[in-house]
Protein backbone atom coordinates (compact mmCIF):
# COMPACT_ATOMS: atom_id res chain seq x y z
CA UNK A 1 0.00 0.00 0.00
CA UNK A 2 2.89 2.33 0.59
CA UNK A 3 4.71 2.02 -2.47
CA UNK A 4 1.22 2.74 -4.30
CA UNK A 5 0.37 6.20 -2.20
CA UNK A 6 4.10 6.99 -2.84
CA UNK A 7 4.07 6.23 -7.05
CA UNK A 8 1.39 7.88 -7.49
CA UNK A 9 2.81 10.73 -5.36
CA UNK A 10 5.35 10.93 -7.56
CA UNK A 11 3.55 10.84 -11.07
CA UNK A 12 1.39 13.65 -9.66
CA UNK A 13 4.18 15.81 -8.71
CA UNK A 14 6.03 15.07 -11.48
CA UNK A 15 3.15 15.98 -14.43
CA UNK A 16 1.94 19.14 -12.17
CA UNK A 17 5.18 20.65 -11.26
CA UNK A 18 5.68 23.09 -14.11
CA UNK A 19 1.62 24.24 -13.55
CA UNK A 20 2.20 24.68 -9.80
CA UNK A 21 5.21 26.85 -10.20
CA UNK A 22 3.67 29.37 -12.67
CA UNK A 23 0.24 29.02 -10.21
CA UNK A 24 2.35 29.62 -7.08
CA UNK A 25 4.55 32.14 -8.96
CA UNK A 26 1.13 33.96 -9.84
CA UNK A 27 -1.06 33.67 -6.39
CA UNK A 28 2.72 35.45 -4.84
CA UNK A 29 2.47 37.88 -7.23
CA UNK A 30 -1.21 39.02 -6.11
CA UNK A 31 -0.36 38.47 -2.37
CA UNK A 32 -1.92 35.45 -1.84
CA UNK A 33 -0.24 32.52 0.09
CA UNK A 34 0.96 29.45 -1.85
CA UNK A 35 -1.83 26.61 -2.09
CA UNK A 36 -1.60 23.89 0.15
CA UNK A 37 0.63 21.09 -0.19
CA UNK A 38 -0.86 17.69 -0.96
CA UNK A 39 1.18 16.02 2.34
CA UNK A 40 -2.24 17.97 3.83
CA UNK A 41 -4.28 15.10 2.52
CA UNK A 42 -2.24 12.45 4.00
CA UNK A 43 -2.05 14.18 7.57
CA UNK A 44 -6.21 13.57 7.26
CA UNK A 45 -5.70 10.46 6.51
CA UNK A 46 -3.50 9.63 9.29
CA UNK A 47 -5.46 11.18 11.62
CA UNK A 48 -8.27 9.71 10.39
CA UNK A 49 -6.44 5.75 11.40
CA UNK A 50 -5.77 7.48 15.02
CA UNK A 51 -9.27 7.76 15.53
CA UNK A 52 -10.12 4.43 13.81
CA UNK A 53 -7.95 2.31 15.63
CA UNK A 54 -9.00 4.36 19.35
CA UNK A 55 -12.88 3.09 18.66
CA UNK A 56 -11.81 -0.26 18.06
CA UNK A 57 -9.44 -0.12 21.27
CA UNK A 58 -12.08 1.27 22.98
CA UNK A 59 -14.59 -0.95 22.00
CA UNK A 60 -12.84 -4.08 22.65
CA UNK A 61 -12.03 -2.76 26.23
CA UNK A 62 -15.47 -2.51 27.08
CA UNK A 63 -16.65 -5.92 25.42
CA UNK A 64 -13.85 -7.24 27.61
CA UNK A 65 -15.12 -5.84 30.62
CA UNK A 66 -18.75 -6.27 30.48
CA UNK A 67 -18.20 -9.97 30.95
CA UNK A 68 -15.46 -10.53 33.81
CA UNK A 69 -16.92 -13.55 35.48
CA UNK A 70 -16.14 -15.68 31.76
CA UNK A 71 -12.72 -16.65 33.14
CA UNK A 72 -12.52 -18.95 28.70
CA UNK A 73 -14.08 -15.52 26.77
CA UNK A 74 -11.90 -13.10 29.35
CA UNK A 75 -8.74 -15.15 27.92
CA UNK A 76 -9.51 -15.17 24.49
CA UNK A 77 -10.73 -11.53 24.00
CA UNK A 78 -7.55 -10.44 26.45
CA UNK A 79 -5.64 -12.29 23.26
CA UNK A 80 -7.24 -10.20 20.71
CA UNK A 81 -6.78 -6.90 22.57
CA UNK A 82 -3.05 -7.65 22.99
CA UNK A 83 -2.77 -8.16 19.44
CA UNK A 84 -4.86 -5.19 18.83
CA UNK A 85 -2.23 -2.88 21.12
CA UNK A 86 0.71 -4.56 19.31
CA UNK A 87 -0.90 -4.08 16.04
CA UNK A 88 -1.48 -0.33 16.85
CA UNK A 89 1.58 0.74 18.07
CA UNK A 90 3.52 -0.73 15.06
CA UNK A 91 1.43 1.42 12.39
CA UNK A 92 1.52 4.60 14.00
CA UNK A 93 5.12 4.15 14.61
CA UNK A 94 5.41 3.64 10.90
CA UNK A 95 2.81 6.29 10.29
CA UNK A 96 4.99 8.75 12.06
CA UNK A 97 8.09 7.55 10.48
CA UNK A 98 5.90 9.03 7.08
CA UNK A 99 5.49 12.10 8.69
CA UNK A 100 9.00 13.20 10.10
CA UNK A 101 8.97 15.75 7.29
CA UNK A 102 6.18 17.72 8.53
CA UNK A 103 6.70 19.44 12.07
CA UNK A 104 3.23 20.35 13.06
CA UNK A 105 1.72 16.87 11.87
CA UNK A 106 4.04 15.44 13.33
CA UNK A 107 3.81 16.62 16.78
CA UNK A 108 -0.12 16.76 16.53
CA UNK A 109 0.37 12.68 15.69
CA UNK A 110 2.85 12.52 18.91
CA UNK A 111 0.07 13.74 20.69
CA UNK A 112 -2.34 11.14 19.70
CA UNK A 113 0.01 8.25 20.01
CA UNK A 114 0.51 9.38 23.62
CA UNK A 115 -3.08 9.26 24.28
CA UNK A 116 -3.91 5.70 23.02
CA UNK A 117 -0.97 4.81 25.12
CA UNK A 118 -2.52 6.37 28.01
CA UNK A 119 -5.34 5.00 26.97
CA UNK A 120 -3.78 1.58 26.53
CA UNK A 121 -2.31 1.59 30.02
CA UNK A 122 -6.02 2.39 31.68
CA UNK A 123 -7.25 -0.39 30.55
CA UNK A 124 -4.22 -2.57 31.20
CA UNK A 125 -4.50 -1.89 34.95
CA UNK A 126 -8.41 -2.39 34.58
CA UNK A 127 -7.62 -5.78 33.02
CA UNK A 128 -4.77 -6.68 35.42
CA UNK A 129 -7.40 -5.76 38.76
CA UNK A 130 -9.86 -8.48 37.16
CA UNK A 131 -7.18 -11.23 36.76
CA UNK A 132 -6.22 -10.56 40.21
CA UNK A 133 -9.81 -10.85 41.84
CA UNK A 134 -9.30 -14.20 40.60
CA UNK A 135 -5.95 -14.59 41.42
CA UNK A 136 -4.02 -12.62 43.71
CA UNK A 137 -0.99 -14.11 42.33
CA UNK A 138 -1.14 -13.47 39.11
CA UNK A 139 2.38 -11.96 37.47
CA UNK A 140 0.50 -8.68 36.17
CA UNK A 141 -0.21 -8.16 40.12
CA UNK A 142 1.78 -4.60 40.39
CA UNK A 143 2.57 -5.30 44.26
CA UNK A 144 4.54 -7.67 46.23
CA UNK A 145 3.06 -11.18 47.51
CA UNK A 146 0.43 -10.23 50.51
CA UNK A 147 0.50 -6.79 49.71
CA UNK A 148 -3.25 -5.16 48.87
CA UNK A 149 -3.21 -2.99 45.66
CA UNK A 150 -5.01 0.07 44.78
CA UNK A 151 -4.88 2.25 42.25
CA UNK A 152 -1.45 3.85 42.01
CA UNK A 153 -0.37 2.07 45.72
CA UNK A 154 0.42 -1.58 47.09
CA UNK A 155 -0.83 -2.01 51.39
CA UNK A 156 0.55 -3.94 53.74
CA UNK A 157 -1.50 -4.83 57.03
CA UNK A 158 0.35 -6.26 59.71
CA UNK A 159 -1.94 -8.25 62.17
CA UNK A 160 0.22 -10.47 63.47
CA UNK A 161 2.51 -8.40 66.15
CA UNK A 162 2.17 -5.12 67.78
CA UNK A 163 4.79 -2.35 67.96
CA UNK A 164 4.70 1.26 68.82
CA UNK A 165 5.17 3.75 66.42
CA UNK A 166 8.68 4.33 65.56
CA UNK A 167 9.22 0.38 65.41
CA UNK A 168 6.36 0.84 62.78
CA UNK A 169 7.59 3.12 60.96
CA UNK A 170 11.17 1.25 61.17
CA UNK A 171 9.49 -1.85 59.85
CA UNK A 172 7.58 -0.06 56.68
CA UNK A 173 11.42 1.18 55.90
CA UNK A 174 12.90 -2.31 55.74
CA UNK A 175 10.03 -3.26 53.51
CA UNK A 176 11.18 -0.30 51.25
CA UNK A 177 7.46 1.21 52.28
CA UNK A 178 6.26 4.45 54.41
CA UNK A 179 3.66 4.49 57.17
CA UNK A 180 0.47 4.54 55.09
CA UNK A 181 -0.48 8.07 54.22
CA UNK A 182 -4.09 8.92 53.35
CA UNK A 183 -4.35 11.19 50.78
CA UNK A 184 -7.93 11.20 49.93
CA UNK A 185 -11.72 10.30 50.59
CA UNK A 186 -11.65 7.11 48.42
CA UNK A 187 -8.57 6.15 50.22
CA UNK A 188 -10.27 6.26 53.38
CA UNK A 189 -12.91 4.18 52.42
CA UNK A 190 -10.87 1.18 50.77
CA UNK A 191 -8.95 1.18 54.73
CA UNK A 192 -12.63 0.47 55.67
CA UNK A 193 -13.41 -2.43 53.09
CA UNK A 194 -10.70 -4.24 53.62
CA UNK A 195 -11.84 -7.51 56.05
CA UNK A 196 -9.55 -6.28 59.54
CA UNK A 197 -9.87 -8.05 62.78
CA UNK A 198 -12.81 -6.26 63.94
CA UNK A 199 -11.14 -4.67 67.57
CA UNK A 200 -7.46 -3.82 65.42
CA UNK A 201 -5.69 -0.42 65.62
CA UNK A 202 -3.15 0.68 63.04
CA UNK A 203 -0.66 2.98 62.99
CA UNK A 204 -0.16 5.96 60.31
CA UNK A 205 2.65 8.00 59.34
CA UNK A 206 0.53 11.09 60.75
CA UNK A 207 2.44 12.47 63.94
CA UNK A 208 2.98 15.78 65.69
CA UNK A 209 5.83 17.80 64.95
CA UNK A 210 6.54 19.56 68.02
CA UNK A 211 9.53 21.89 66.05
CA UNK A 212 6.92 23.10 63.64
CA UNK A 213 4.13 22.95 65.85
CA UNK A 214 1.70 21.29 63.39
CA UNK A 215 0.50 17.48 62.46
CA UNK A 216 2.40 16.14 58.97
CA UNK A 217 2.88 12.94 57.49
CA UNK A 218 6.02 11.50 56.33
CA UNK A 219 6.34 13.24 53.85
CA UNK A 220 6.31 16.47 55.46
CA UNK A 221 3.08 17.33 54.20
CA UNK A 222 -0.40 18.54 56.01
CA UNK A 223 -3.55 16.46 56.34
CA UNK A 224 -6.18 17.90 54.36
CA UNK A 225 -8.73 19.17 56.38
CA UNK A 226 -11.25 17.42 54.26
CA UNK A 227 -10.21 13.86 55.14
CA UNK A 228 -11.27 14.71 58.91
CA UNK A 229 -14.87 14.80 60.50
CA UNK A 230 -15.63 17.10 63.26
CA UNK A 231 -14.68 14.30 66.05
CA UNK A 232 -11.13 13.38 64.11
CA UNK A 233 -10.43 16.89 63.94
CA UNK A 234 -11.10 17.48 67.88
CA UNK A 235 -8.95 14.58 68.48
CA UNK A 236 -5.95 15.53 66.37
CA UNK A 237 -5.87 19.14 68.14
CA UNK A 238 -5.42 17.06 71.17
CA UNK A 239 -1.89 16.38 73.29
CA UNK A 240 -1.19 12.95 72.04
CA UNK A 241 1.14 12.90 69.31
CA UNK A 242 1.02 9.97 66.81
CA UNK A 243 -2.24 9.24 64.94
CA UNK A 244 -4.11 5.75 64.17
CA UNK A 245 -6.72 3.93 62.11
CA UNK A 246 -9.85 2.48 63.27
CA UNK A 247 -13.54 1.45 62.12
CA UNK A 248 -13.23 4.12 59.73
CA UNK A 249 -11.96 6.77 62.20
CA UNK A 250 -8.57 9.22 62.75
CA UNK A 251 -7.61 8.73 66.51
CA UNK A 252 -4.83 9.54 68.43
CA UNK A 253 -2.78 7.77 70.94
CA UNK A 254 0.83 7.97 72.77
CA UNK A 255 3.62 6.94 69.96
CA UNK A 256 4.38 4.06 72.93
CA UNK A 257 1.32 2.76 72.47
CA UNK A 258 1.71 -0.99 70.90
CA UNK A 259 -0.60 -1.71 68.23
CA UNK A 260 -0.86 -3.23 64.36
CA UNK A 261 0.51 -0.68 61.43
CA UNK A 262 0.10 -0.28 57.55
CA UNK A 263 3.10 0.22 55.33
CA UNK A 264 2.74 1.72 51.82
CA UNK A 265 4.22 2.13 48.37
CA UNK A 266 4.39 2.90 45.03
CA UNK A 267 2.40 0.09 42.79
CA UNK A 268 4.64 -0.95 39.83
CA UNK A 269 3.52 -0.16 36.60
CA UNK A 270 1.42 -2.99 34.63
CA UNK A 271 2.63 -4.18 31.75
CA UNK A 272 0.82 -5.17 28.73
CA UNK A 273 3.29 -8.56 27.90
CA UNK A 274 2.23 -9.92 32.12
CA UNK A 275 -1.46 -9.60 30.70
CA UNK A 276 -1.70 -13.25 29.86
Amino acid sequence: MSEEVTYATLTFQDSAVAGNNRDGNNLRKRGYPAPSPIWRQAALSLLTLCLMLLIGLVTLGIMFLQTPNESNSDSEKLSQLQKIIHQQQDNLSQQLDKGRTFPVEEEFLKSQISDLLKRQEQMAIKLCQELVIHNSDHKCNPCPRMWQWYQNSCYYFTTNVEKNWINSKEDCTDKNSTLIKIDTLEEKDFLISQPLPKFSFFWLGLSWDPSAGYWSWEDGSIPSPTLFNTKEHAQINGSKECAYFQKGNIYISRCSAEIFWICEKSAALVKIEDLD
